[in-house]
């Protein structure tokens, strides 16, 4: 298994965050036709509201096909230490792990520029690959 480097991996990232957006801006529909900036309680639920539905694209991709669209379009797949499919379990950790990794200023995402294997802060956690197709 060769891992990927931290370019493909954020190019890959690039092309996910397009249609992310993509699907945050369709979903956010509903919370039109409230007055969001005068209600605290409607900030936060939209905050959590667009967090579920980003975990929830990257969980399913990488549980059910082993990579996102823009993983697929750049022959990236994710497997576990065994090169299997992940269970949700480290789904849901590497997605809460790689969002503390960019928000650590990217650390999180450099730690992988010093390592052998070129896993990043959220594969070691969640004791996933990132391997070529």
């Amino acid at each position: 298994m060769e891992n990927i480097h931290l370019w493909r991996r954020l190019t890959s990232i690039f092309y996910d965050g397009v249609l992310v957006l993509a699907i945050i801006i369709v979903t956010s529909l509903p919370f039109y036709s409230f007055n969001v900036e005068d209600s605290v309680f409607l900030k936060y639920t939209m905050q959590i509201y667009f967090y579920l539905i980003v975990q929830y694209f990257f969980v399913w991709f990488w549980v059910n096909s082993s990579a996102t669209l823009g993983m697929k379009s750049w022959r990236i797949k994710i497997v576990d230490s065994e090169g299997k499919k992940i269970s949700y379990k480290k789904a849901i950790i590497r997605f809460n792990i790689s969002i503390l990794s960019a928000s650590l200023f990217g650390i999180g995402f450099l730690i992988s520029l010093f390592r052998k294997d070129r896993n990043c802060l959220h594969d070691i956690i969640s004791k996933t690959y990132l391997v070529k197709v």
